[in-house]
C-alpha cells in the first residue's frame, strides 16, 4: 500500500510540474521574465500560489526548469532523428530541420529561449554552467556528424568544434528569422537551403584519388 501511495504522489508531482511549466512558458513568452509574477503563473496553471511553491522555490527556478525541460526535449528529438538519417549530408539537414520544426511547434518556448539565452549563459553560479553544458551537448552532436564526414572524406579537414558552433548559431539565426518575420516558407525548404549553403563551405571538393589499373 505504501509503495502504491508513493507512486501516486510521484505521478501527481510530475503532473503538477508539467502543468506549472506549460503555464510558465506561455506567461514568460507574453510578459517576459521581469514583468512576470508568480501569481501570473499560478493563475495560468489553475492552482493556488502556495501549491506552486511546493514544487518550485522561486520565479527564477520555474524559469530555469521550463528552459531546461525544453532544451532537453529538443536534444533528444534531434538525436533520435539524426541517428535515423543515413548519409552525412542527410544528418546535417536533419539536425537543421528538426530544430526548425521543433521551435515552430513550441513557439512559447522559443520566445523565452531566444530572448534570454545570452543572459543565462553569462549568469553567475552553477546555473550558467548547467546551461553551457546543455548547449555544448547539442553542439557535440553536430560535431560528431562533421567528424564522420571528415573520416569519409566528404568534408574537408577543419576545426570541428568551431564549425559545429558556427552551424549551430546559423541554425538559431534562421529559426529567429522564420518565427519573428512571420514568413510562410516551408521548414523543409529553409533546411535544404541552409544545408546546401553550409555544404558548399565544408564539403570536400577534392575527390579521393583512385589508383589507375595498369594494362
Amino acid at each position: 500500500m505504501a509503495a502504491t501511495q508513493k507512486k501516486r504522489r510521484e505521478v501527481l508531482s510530475e503532473y503538477r510540474c508539467a502543468q506549472i511549466l506549460d503555464a510558465a512558458r506561455n506567461v514568460f513568452a507574453k510578459k517576459g521574465f521581469a514583468a512576470t509574477k508568480v501569481e501570473d503563473i499560478s493563475s495560468a496553471a489553475g492552482i493556488a500560489k502556495g501549491t506552486l511553491y511546493l514544487y518550485y522555490r522561486s520565479k527564477r527556478d520555474i524559469y530555469m526548469a521550463a528552459l531546461r525541460e525544453g532544451i532537453l526535449a529538443l536534444y533528444e528529438e534531434t538525436r533520435r532523428n539524426v541517428d535515423r538519417a543515413q548519409s552525412v549530408q542527410e544528418k546535417l539537414r536533419t539536425f537543421i530541420f528538426t530544430r526548425l520544426h521543433y521551435f515552430e511547434e513550441n513557439r512559447d518556448f522559443f520566445r523565452i529561449y531566444h530572448s534570454d539565452l545570452g543572459n543565462l549563459l553569462t549568469a553567475s553560479g552553477g546555473v550558467s554552467k548547467n546551461f553551457k553544458d546543455l548547449q555544448e551537448k547539442q553542439a557535440q552532436l553536430l560535431e560528431s556528424v562533421l567528424k564522420e564526414g571528415i573520416e569519409q572524406r566528404l568534408i574537408r579537414p577543419l576545426q570541428t568544434t568551431a564549425a559545429s558552433f558556427a552551424i549551430y548559431d546559423m541554425t538559431r539565426a534562421l529559426i529567429a528569422r522564420r518565427l519573428l518575420s512571420g514568413e510562410r516558407v516551408k521548414a523543409e525548404r529553409d533546411a535544404e537551403f541552409l544545408t546546401d549553403l553550409i555544404w558548399q563551405g565544408i564539403g570536400n571538393s577534392k575527390k579521393p584519388r583512385t589508383r589507375k589499373v595498369k594494362r
